[in-house]
C-alpha cells in the first residue's frame, strides 16, 4: 500500500485530463464515482481489485471536478465580447508593459464586478476576471477598484505544438475576455487599494525598497525574486536566460527548497530557545503560511507548503514522515481545489521534480557510493529531480541544461546562503534598519558572486543540449527504462518491453519516412510556412503584418519550430512589414545556412516548394491552373475577382478577419467541390505529410 496515494492521485489527474477532452454531463461522472465505490465495497475481500475500484472512483471524481469547473467558466458572460462596455472591477495583478504609438501601456488582470452597456445605465453584476490594457500612468496597485470604458474582445489563443498553455491558465484564473483603451479619460478611480492582499503587496515592496538602500536596483530586484518571486519584469533578460541555461531558473520563484530552508531555520531557532514541540509546530506552520501568502500562494508554493507542514507535524505526532504520502496528499488537495492546475507547467515541473527526488534519490545515491559524500548527495538530488521531467523539459523548452549539476554544486549553495540572509534581512528591516543594512552588505558580494558565476557557467561551450519534443513512443520507452531502475522485481520485463518498443518505432520511422513535411503555423495576422525535406533541409517563409505583435517570432514561431526539432534553416524568406527586423529576429533564434531573403508583399511571387513536391504558396489566388492536383496555400483573398481553383487537391486559406466575406465564400465553394480546406486561424497548426505521391494532413485539434 506504499504507493496507494500516488495511484489515486495519478488516477484523479488522468480523470481531469480525460474530462478536458471528452465533455460529459457532470452527473455521468458522479454516477461513475458511485458505481466504483459500490464495486470497491463489494470487493473489499480482494485488496488488489478493491484498490483498482478506488483508483477508478478517483478517476471519475477528477473528471467530475473538472467538468464542474468548466461549467462554471462557461457560465461567465462571454456574450459581451465585441460590445462597448462600462466596466468595473478590482485590479489583481500587473502583468507586463510595452510601448505603443501613443506611449507606454500596461496590462493588468482585473476581477470583474459588473458592467453596463455604453448608453445604458443599468448595471449588471458579473464574475470572473479579464485582461485590461491601459496607459502605464497612473500605476494601479493590487486591490484598487477602478472603472473604464472600452470595447471588450474574446481572447485569442495561438494553437501550435510547443507553446505555453495560456488557455488552461486563463481558465484556472477565470479570465475570459480582454479590453484595450488608450483614453485616460475613460479611467476612473473608485476606491483606493485596501485589504490583506494589498497589505502583503505593500510589505513586499517596502522590503524591496529597503534592499535598495544598499544594493543596486537590479540586485535588489534579484534578491526580491529569490525571496518572494515576482519582479520578473524588472530583471535583466540576459539574467533570466542564464539561469534558464544552467537549470537554476526555479530558484527565481519560491519552491520547495525555499520552504525547506525556512523550516530548517525555524526548527533550529526554536530548539535553541527551548520551544516545546507542539508550540514549535504552531510557530512553523504560522511562518510557512505567512511566507506562502507573501509569495502569492503560487502552485509550487502551495505544494511545498503542504509538504513542509506535514513534515513539521510528523515531528509532533512522532510518526514516520513519508515523502511519497505527503506529496500525494498535497497534489490531490490542490487538483481537487483547482483542477485546471494540472495543466500548469510550473505545477508539473514542481511535482515531477519532487516525485523524482522522493522516489529515486536514495537509489541513485547508493549507486554513487564511490563518490565523496558532498558530491554524491548533490549529484543524486540533481539527477533524480530531472529524470522524470526529461520529456517535459524537451517538450516545453527543447533543451536540457548540460551543466546543471555543476551550477547546483557551485552557485546553488551560495544562493541558499543569500536566501537565508535575505530572509533575515527582510525581518530585521521591520525591526532595526541598520541591522538589516549590515546583513545586506554581506549579501551584496555573495549575490554578485552567484550571479557572475552563473553567467560564467551559462557561457561555457555546449551549455545546452538542443532537441525537439519526445514522441509518444519515446516517452513510453523512457519511462519504461525508469521503471526498470525503480521496480527491480520486473526489471527484465520492463527493459525487454522498452527495447521492443524502441526498435519497432525505429523501423516504422524508416519505413514510413516522408518525402517532405509541411508546417503551417498559427501566428495570428502573420503567416509562417515551413517545409522539412527527408534530407533535413528546411525552408521557411514568413510574412509579417504591421498589425501583429512585433515579437511574434520569439513568442510564437520559435517555440513551435523548436518543438519539431528545427534549429537550423537552409533558406528563409521574409516578406511584409519591416522584413529586415523580422529577419534579424529569426537569425537570432536559428542557425541560417544563408542570410534571409526579403521580398515586398506587393511583388511577392508564387513560391514552389523545392523538389518534386506539389505544394504552392501564393500571396493572392492564382490566375492559372497548375499542371497537377496540388496543395495550394493562399495568404490573402484580396483578389476577389479570381476564379476558385476547382482543380486543387487541398486548399489552405488564411483568414483576413472575422468579417472576411471572401474567406466565407471560398470555404463554401470548397464544400461544394468536395475539396479539403484548412485555415490556421480556425484549425490551429496544420501539418502536411507527403509520401508516395499522397498528402496526409492533420491539425492541432486532430481533424484530418
Amino acid at each position: 500500500m506504499m504507493y496507494a496515494g500516488i495511484a489515486v492521485t495519478g488516477a484523479c489527474c488522468l480523470g481531469i485530463a480525460a474530462a478536458d477532452v471528452w465533455e460529459f454531463p457532470i452527473y455521468w461522472w458522479g454516477g461513475g464515482v458511485m458505481l466504483c465505490c459500490i464495486a470497491a465495497a463489494m470487493l473489499r475481500r480482494y485488496p488488489q481489485a478493491a484498490c483498482i475500484a478506488v483508483a477508478a472512483a478517483f478517476f471519475f471524481a477528477g473528471a467530475g471536478r473538472l467538468q464542474l469547473a468548466a461549467d462554471t467558466y462557461e457560465a461567465l458572460p462571454h456574450y459581451v465580447a465585441g460590445a462597448d462596455l462600462q466596466l468595473q472591477g478590482v485590479i489583481k495583478e500587473q502583468r507586463n508593459s510595452f510601448m505603443s504609438e501613443k506611449g507606454e501601456m500596461t496590462r493588468y488582470v482585473m476581477a470583474l464586478e459588473g458592467f453596463s452597456y455604453v448608453g445604458d445605465r443599468k448595471f449588471r453584476p458579473a464574475g470572473g476576471s479579464m485582461y485590461i490594457t491601459i496607459p502605464a500612468e497612473p500605476i494601479y496597485e493590487p486591490e484598487t477598484n477602478i472603472s473604464l470604458t472600452a470595447t471588450v474582445q474574446p481572447i485569442r489563443y495561438y494553437r501550435n505544438s510547443g507553446m505555453y498553455d495560456a488557455r488552461h491558465r486563463d481558465k484556472e484564473q477565470s479570465v475570459f475576455i480582454k479590453a484595450y483603451t488608450e483614453d485616460r479619460r475613460s479611467l476612473r478611480l473608485l476606491r483606493e487599494p485596501q485589504g490583506w492582499r494589498h497589505w502583503l503587496y505593500r510589505l513586499r515592496e517596502t522590503m524591496t525598497e529597503r534592499f535598495l538602500t544598499i544594493l543596486s536596483r537590479d540586485s535588489a530586484h534579484i534578491l526580491s525574486s529569490l525571496l518572494f518571486g515576482g519582479h520578473y519584469e524588472e530583471l535583466p533578460p540576459d539574467l533570466i536566460e542564464s539561469f534558464s541555461i544552467t537549470g537554476l531558473i526555479h530558484i527565481l520563484s519560491v519552491s520547495g527548497s525555499h520552504i525547506a530552508l525556512l523550516l530548517a531555520a525555524v526548527q533550529l531557532i526554536g530548539q535553541a530557545v527551548g520551544l516545546k514541540k507542539n508550540l514549535l509546530f504552531i510557530v512553523s506552520a504560522g511562518v510557512v503560511l505567512f511566507y506562502g501568502a507573501l509569495s502569492a500562494f503560487t502552485a509550487p508554493v502551495v505544494r511545498a507548503s503542504v509538504m513542509g507542514l506535514i513534515c513539521a507535524y510528523s515531528l509532533v505526532a512522532r510518526r514516520d514522515y513519508t515523502g511519497i504520502h505527503a506529496l500525494a496528499l498535497a497534489v490531490l488537495a490542490m487538483v481537487l481545489y483547482s483542477p485546471y492546475i494540472v495543466f500548469d507547467l510550473s505545477f508539473r515541473l514542481s511535482c515531477g521534480a519532487s516525485a523524482g527526488i522522493v522516489l529515486l534519490q536514495g537509489r541513485i545515491c547508493r549507486r554513487l557510493s564511490f563518490l565523496p559524500a558532498f558530491i554524491r548527495s548533490g549529484l543524486a538530488v540533481c539527477i533524480s529531480a530531472q529524470l522524470l521531467l526529461l520529456p517535459v523539459l524537451f517538450s516545453n523548452f527543447s533543451s536540457f541544461p548540460v551543466y546543471s549539476f555543476f551550477a547546483n554544486l557551485t552557485v546553488g549553495p551560495v544562493l541558499d546562503v543569500v536566501i537565508l540572509l535575505g530572509l533575515a534581512a527582510a525581518v530585521a528591516g521591520c525591526i532595526c534598519l541598520p541591522l538589516a543594512q549590515g546583513m545586506l552588505w554581506i549579501i551584496k558580494p555573495l549575490l554578485a558572486l552567484a550571479v557572475n558565476g552563473n553567467y560564467f557557467i551559462a557561457a561555457l561551450p555546449y551549455s545546452r543540449y538542443w532537441a525537439g519534443a519526445f514522441s509518444l513512443t519515446d516517452n513510453m520507452v523512457w519511462y519504461l527504462c525508469i521503471g526498470a531502475v525503480f521496480f527491480s522485481a520486473i526489471r527484465r520485463r520492463l527493459l525487454a518491453a522498452a527495447g521492443i518498443l524502441f526498435f519497432l518505432s525505429l523501423a516504422w520511422q524508416q519505413w514510413y519516412k516522408p518525402e517532405a513535411v509541411v508546417y503551417i503555423f498559427d501566428v495570428g495576422k502573420d503567416k509562417a510556412t515551413c517545409v522539412v525535406h527527408n534530407d533535413r533541409s528546411v525552408y521557411l517563409w514568413y510574412n509579417k503584418s504591421q498589425w501583429a505583435n512585433p515579437e511574434q517570432v520569439a513568442c510564437v514561431l520559435t517555440p513551435a519550430l523548436r518543438y519539431q526539432g528545427i534549429f537550423r534553416l537552409t533558406q528563409c524568406t521574409v516578406t511584409g512589414h519591416e522584413p529586415e527586423r523580422t529577419g534579424k529576429q529569426i537569425a537570432a533564434a536559428f542557425e541560417l545556412a544563408q542570410p534571409c531573403g526579403y521580398t515586398s508583399a506587393a511583388s511577392q511571387p508564387a513560391v514552389v516548394v523545392p523538389g518534386d513536391i506539389p505544394y504552392y504558396l501564393y500571396g493572392e489566388p492564382p490566375e492559372k491552373k497548375m499542371p497537377v492536383r496540388p496543395c495550394l496555400e493562399i495568404q490573402s483573398l484580396n483578389g476577389r475577382g479570381k476564379v476558385f481553383p476547382v482543380w486543387a487537391a487541398v486548399l489552405i486559406i488564411h483568414r483576413g478577419s472575422s468579417r472576411d466575406e471572401a474567406y466565407t465564400e471560398w470555404m463554401e465553394n470548397a464544400d461544394v467541390y468536395d475539396i479539403t480546406c484548412f485555415s490556421p486561424g480556425q484549425d490551429g497548426q496544420i501539418t502536411g505529410i507527403y509520401r508516395n505521391g499522397q498528402w496526409t494532413f492533420s491539425t492541432y485539434g486532430g481533424r484530418i
